[in-house]
């Protein structure tokens, strides 16, 4: 009886069991959207790496996921070794942090290559002696001063002509003749500023040249600073050498007429009436020559419909001499008397004072005379300052001329002649430097 009991109490108890593990047993999913098979928590449908369950993304569809990919929206890199920023496939030193380019290909990085383009040399080169030498000077050009511009432009409006050459003149002429260069050693530690050398109206030939860089610059002309062994000058660019004589020689002679106080050539157009025994002169006063004017020619056209007597004479005092018959104290140029004179046209080709030409008339009848004199005066400055002496610079292809502070109140642009020894030219801005031919 108590084994019957206790064989019905273990079937019950293996049904219970069997009944209770069979709701216990777990069915598989047929459902594909729901499928992960790494179990990452992202759906094989949507995961790029369905079987890494470290990867489920490919932004750039490289084939490395995003949570391994260092640049994840970049296809072409994956990897930076040495944490630059710059991929390991761009970058020409993959394991250098501090270099991720060779433009000239040396195998040296653009970062410490002193010649990134040029593969025949990347170290540091040696301190360059010009350059430290003249730093001091290019400092004090002044670009961008609205003093100094308004200055500037003061000086040229003064001028007809908006040319280059024009204004490079202008600016270069005011300096020549308003300035006072004082002779002084080059040194760098007595610079003056373009604005304390405007003020004081006098500086170095340093100074003045700094001067005349900062004013070409501040209208638009590109300009330098030229050093010799001795002195510092300023040089122009991009200038027309024909236009700057043009422009130049207008000045000079503006020069000559002001000192001289006559201008240079003169025309003399006139009819007379010519009683009998009356005389007329035409031509300066008694007025010599004092070192500026070389000589005078005359350019002469005489109608008359009575004779007349010609005598050229040096100066005004002869006239009044023949008028007061004081024959001991006229003198005339022989060689260009003329008597029975009724028409004549001819040059008096040099006189070495400010004289003219005495029309006489000896007869008996009024005479009407036609005269056309052109008197000339040839400065003295043709000597010295003149076309042939104007120096032009080839320099990057245009022309520059030296501006010498130092030549008084007869230079002009170009004038160099004084100027010896080796000219380095270096340009303010970029610090570049040649050497004038």
């Amino acid at each position: 009886m108590i084994l019957k009991k206790l064989l019905f109490i273990i079937s019950i108890i293996v049904v219970l069991v069997s009944v209770g593990l069979s709701g216990c047993t777990e069915k598989k999913s047929t459902d594909k959207s729901k499928i992960d098979t790494d179990g990452d928590g992202y759906p094989d449908a949507v995961d790029a790496f369905p079987y890494n369950k470290s990867e489920w993304k490919d932004s750039d569809s490289d084939g490395v996921g995003d949570n391994s990919d260092a640049f994840p929206l970049d296809a072409n890199e994956t990897k930076d070794t040495d944490g630059d920023g710059v991929g390991d496939n761009a970058d020409a030193f993959p394991l250098d942090p501090t270099e991720w380019k060779d433009s000239d290909g040396d195998g040296v990085g653009d970062n410490v290559d002193y010649f990134p383009s040029d593969s025949t040399r990347w170290q540091q080169p040696a301190p360059d002696a010009f350059l430290s030498q003249a730093e001091p000077y290019i400092e004090k050009v002044v670009f961008n001063d609205s003093e100094l511009h308004l200055y500037a432009y003061g000086l040229i409006n003064d001028f007809e002509s908006s040319s280059r050459e024009c204004r490079v003149n202008a600016l270069y002429r005011d300096v020549l003749l308003n300035y006072t260069c004082t002779p002084a050693p080059l040194d760098n530690r007595t610079l003056q500023t373009p604005l304390e050398t405007i003020q004081k109206r006098t500086g170095s030939c340093e100074d003045l040249s700094i001067l005349l860089c900062s004013l070409l610059n501040s209208i638009g002309i590109s300009s330098s600073l030229v050093f010799t062994n001795d002195h510092v000058y300023a040089l122009a660019s991009d200038v027309n050498i024909d236009a700057l004589w043009d422009v130049a020689e207008r000045s000079l002679i503006h020069q000559v007429e002001k000192t001289f106080g006559e201008p240079m050539s003169q025309p003399f157009v006139q009819i007379y009436t010519l009683p009998p025994a009356n005389m007329l002169y035409a031509g300066g006063e008694a007025k010599t020559f004092t070192g500026i004017i070389d000589f005078m020619t005359i350019n002469y056209s005489i109608q008359s419909n009575q004779p007349l007597h010609m005598f050229v004479v040096p100066t005004q005092k002869e006239f009044f001499a023949l008028r007061d018959g004081d024959l001991a104290n006229f003198t005339h140029y022989g060689q260009w008397e003329v008597t029975n004179l009724t028409m004549k046209t001819g040059t008096i080709p040099q006189l070495f004072t400010f004289g003219g030409i005495i029309l006489l008339n000896e007869g008996l009848q009024t005479a009407t005379v036609n005269v056309n004199f052109l008197f000339t005066l040839h400065p003295s400055f043709y000597d010295t300052y003149n076309k042939s002496k104007l120096t032009a610079y080839h320099i990057g292809g245009k022309d520059g001329v030296l501006l010498d502070p130092t030549v008084g109140e007869y230079g002009f642009p170009g004038y160099d002649a004084t100027i010896v020894g080796e000219k380095k030219a270096i340009n303010p801005v970029t610090k570049e430097y040649v050497t004038l031919p």
